[in-house]
């Protein structure tokens, strides 16, 4: 994928969970002096206006619900892989945690680059927050290795969203990697979002009503070309392929609902009443995995 596509792809959910206004996504965005709207390149779609509000309904959920399944773990490690320039590290790092954020090199090192404008130069969990390169093997080995505690690994987008160009076996090397890394040191594994393409499109039906089919239509055929994806190699496309690859690998693998009574989300408010309880009927049909071994 060119480097720009890839910056692209890397700001989406942060940029949409800024545009509702959460406070960590703010900072992030403010951070990173981020310039343009990483969804322009669908502005000549049909109802390009109301494409943002449908991904930012995803983004939200998904990172919402999967920082609640973090939380109810209670690792004192989260690696987070594939993070892109998520602000979850602003959330969960101040409560304690040791937050690893791993990524493409480009979106890591800017980071870095950009760190002392992330995290307050005074902020007392400054140390627990580190970000590598995902590509780099020996630097991701060096840091697993020094891990001492149990851990949540949170792959959001990794298997089969905005980076569904992973092929079949890259996917079966990165769950043998976990699984090495579960059985040394204990914890779990959360993989929020399962469903990547009835995920995308019943969130727009929900929201956009018969109109969504041609939008949903547009804008995969632009994130194939944009990440240069073959779908006959991906493989893992739903939740049930994702449990019954990972159980015949050994896994112990605990399906969640993706909404659950008590979420309070931004993005119901932008939709109206009617979308809402759409979008609350859709995703309480969907699941997230907590996977353990």
């Amino acid at each position: 994928m060119p480097r720009d596509s890839i910056s692209k792809t890397a700001q989406v959910n942060m940029q949409m969970l800024a545009e509702l206004g959460v406070p960590e996504a703010l900072h992030m965005r403010d951070a990173l002096a981020l310039e343009g709207n990483p969804l322009e390149v669908f502005s000549r779609l049909p109802l390009a206006r109301l494409i943002p509000l449908c991904v930012s309904c995803i983004s939200e959920i998904l990172y919402q619900s999967a920082n609640d399944l973090i939380l109810e773990a209670d690792n004192p490690t989260i690696l987070d892989v594939a993070c892109g320039y998520s602000p979850r590290v602003l959330l969960m790092a101040p409560q304690g945690y040791t937050y690893i954020g791993a990524d493409l090199p480009d979106v890591t090192a800017d980071l870095q680059e950009r760190r002392s404008s992330i995290v307050p130069p005074d902020a007392e969990w400054l140390a627990g927050y580190t970000t590598a390169d995902a590509t780099d093997q020996e630097r991701m080995e060096t840091i697993l290795v020094a891990l001492r505690e149990e851990v949540t690994v949170v792959t959001q987008g990794l298997l089969s969203y905005l980076l569904s160009y992973l092929s079949l076996e890259e996917k079966l090397l990165l769950a043998e990697g976990i699984r090495g890394l579960l059985q040394r040191n204990g914890g779990c594994w959360i993989i929020p979002d399962t469903d990547p393409d009835s995920m995308l499109m019943d969130t727009f039906r929900a929201v956009l009503g018969k109109r969504a089919t041609g939008v949903f239509e547009g804008v995969y055929r632009i994130v194939d070309k944009l990440v240069g994806r073959d779908r006959s190699k991906m493989g893992w496309q739903n939740a049930g392929e994702v449990a019954d690859a990972l159980r015949e690998l050994g896994f112990v693998v605990r399906r969640v609902p993706l909404w659950r009574d008590g979420l309070e989300l931004r993005c119901m408010e932008r939709v109206g009443d009617e979308a809402a309880e759409r979008l609350r009927a859709t995703w309480a049909e969907k699941s997230s995995l907590v996977v353990s071994v």
